[in-house]
This record gives C-alpha cells, sequence and structure tokens, in this order.
C-alpha cells in the first residue's frame, strides 16, 4: 500500500485525496471543462493567495491558455465561446466530497456565478463560497505541484487525470498502484476489463505526458498469478520533447551528444512561451 503523504494532497482521507479533482463532482469533468476550472482557479490564487472568491480576465486569455489560437477560419471565437457554455455547466455539477475515515460527506459549488461579454471580450467568475474553506491554504500550498502549462497540453481524459496524479507522487520516484484503484481513477469503474484499461487509458496516456510534458513515466505490472493486480510506477523529471530539441539548438548539439552536457533550462531565457499554439517562440 502507498504510503499516504500530505505534501502531494489537496485533501485528505477522501475521494480528492485518491482521484484528484477532476472527479470530484459525482462524475468525470470533460477534459475542457478541468483545465478551464484548473486555469480559473490558479488565476484566483495569483491574485487572491488562499482567497478564492472573484476572478476577471479577458476571454481570449482563458482561450489562449487552454491551446486555442487565433486563425483564418475564425475557428478561435468558436471555440472560446464553446468554452464559456462548459465553464457555465460546471455550475451544475457539485463538488462531493466523501471522508471516509469520519464517514460523512460534504457537496457545495465549484462556482455561483459566471459572467461572459463576449463583446468586451471579459470572463467574472465567482467561487462557491465553501470553495475556499476547503481548498484555499491547501491550494496556496500545493498547486504549483500542476504545472499548468503542461496539464493544458493534454488532451484526453485519462491524460489530463494522469499528469496531476503523477505529478503529486513525483517526490516519491516510485510507487505501486491497485488496477482496481487506477480504473476508477480513469474509467469510474473499479472493474473495468483489464486489456482495455491498458490499451486505450493508460498506455496513450502515458506516452503524451511523455512526449508532451516534464514527467517521463515508466511502468510494471505486478501479477497474482496470471493476474495483473496493481502497477509499479517510475517517475521522473525530463524535458518534453520539444524542450529537449530547443536545449540542443541553442547549445548545437547533435543528437549523439546530448549526454556531454546535462540538460538545463538556461535556453528558456531566450524564448517566450505561447499558450495559444503550445510551442516555445524565439524572443
Amino acid at each position: 500500500m502507498v504510503k499516504e503523504n500530505k505534501d502531494y494532497k489537496l485533501f485528505e482521507a477522501n475521494d480528492i485525496a485518491k482521484y484528484g479533482l477532476m472527479f470530484a463532482a459525482g462524475k468525470l469533468l470533460s477534459p475542457i471543462a478541468y483545465k478551464a476550472l484548473m486555469y480559473l482557479i490558479w488565476k484566483g490564487n495569483i491574485e487572491t493567495p488562499g482567497k478564492l472568491e472573484t476572478v476577471e480576465l479577458s476571454i481570449s486569455e482563458l482561450g489562449e491558455a487552454l491551446g486555442y489560437h487565433r486563425d483564418k477560419n475564425y475557428n478561435f471565437s468558436h471555440n472560446v465561446k464553446r468554452v464559456c457554455e462548459v465553464i457555465k455547466d460546471i455550475m451544475a455539477k457539485p463538488v462531493r466530497i466523501h471522508d471516509v475515515k469520519e464517514k460523512k460527506f460534504i457537496t457545495f459549488l465549484w462556482l455561483q456565478y459566471v459572467e461572459a461579454d463576449y463583446k468586451h471580450d471579459k470572463i467574472k467568475v465567482i467561487f462557491g463560497c465553501a470553495l475556499a474553506n476547503h481548498f484555499g491554504q491547501e491550494l496556496q500550498k500545493n498547486f504549483t505541484v500542476i504545472k499548468l502549462k503542461y496539464l493544458n497540453r493534454m488532451s484526453t481524459t485519462a491524460s489530463v487525470l494522469l499528469y496531476p496524479f503523477f505529478s503529486r507522487y513525483l517526490k516519491l520516484k516510485q510507487f505501486n498502484y491497485s488496477v482496481e484503484e487506477l480504473s476508477k481513477l480513469l474509467t469510474g469503474e473499479s472493474d473495468y476489463e483489464y486489456r482495455f484499461l491498458k490499451k486505450d487509458y493508460l498506455v496513450p496516456a502515458i506516452r503524451a505526458i511523455n512526449a508532451y510534458t516534464d514527467l517521463h513515466v515508466e511502468f510494471k505490472e505486478k501479477k497474482n498469478g496470471r493476474k495483473v493486480i496493481s502497477f509499479n510506477f517510475v517517475i521522473q523529471k525530463e524535458p518534453a520533447e520539444d524542450e529537449l530539441k530547443k536545449f540542443m539548438e541553442h547549445n548545437k548539439l547533435k543528437a549523439d551528444e546530448v549526454g556531454l552536457e546535462p540538460y538545463n533550462e538556461k535556453w528558456m531565457k531566450f524564448y517566450n512561451y505561447d499558450m495559444g499554439k503550445q510551442e516555445y517562440v524565439k524572443k
């Protein structure tokens, strides 16, 4: 059994500690809804640390943060309107916290007010009044564990769930997790058929995380007889594929020379990160 550690959790002894914020609305939030909510919480926490009351920003900023960019076909306008509708729908999905030890549950709304002004390119959100009570101070301490730059590169439900999951356990380097718990995390069902869990959820998500985020994950199956009962995950910090490429270009390294100079992020000061295009652009 994995040793529980408060440093990697938003809330102890409940479903959020086990399965993350995305799972706390009774059923899974969509990837867009989760990423939009995370950005709003992050923005609110930056402006009023630990309080989570009201946040206002441009709709364009939110759209670009989620990986949308302006093009000739006006898809950006369509996409940001869809994001605003998704945020509105979050209001209908209350948070449900189950505390097994205390045999109790708590339920409240993520958001209690959303105002989207397309004409003036503004969105205003008022968080549920109980949100800060349960997550405010914990978010202040732990929210930076999940880097939104990388989270917003993920597109599937499994990858959006697993990047924060692995980020929480990064300091452990490796840990075991049962098939039933992982199945519940990724599908909502603890008895989802294993071969499809691995093929359709776990493997593609880890492939995306290894390619597009700052983590590299490997896993081994642990068996009881012929049945896989748990996974041993090994996690380490590694640059995304495009970051390694920029590092090589900046240091004029060939593929077989990468190991000659340890990777570092000094090259990043010569680039800006375009959230909309999800790429590094030279200054």
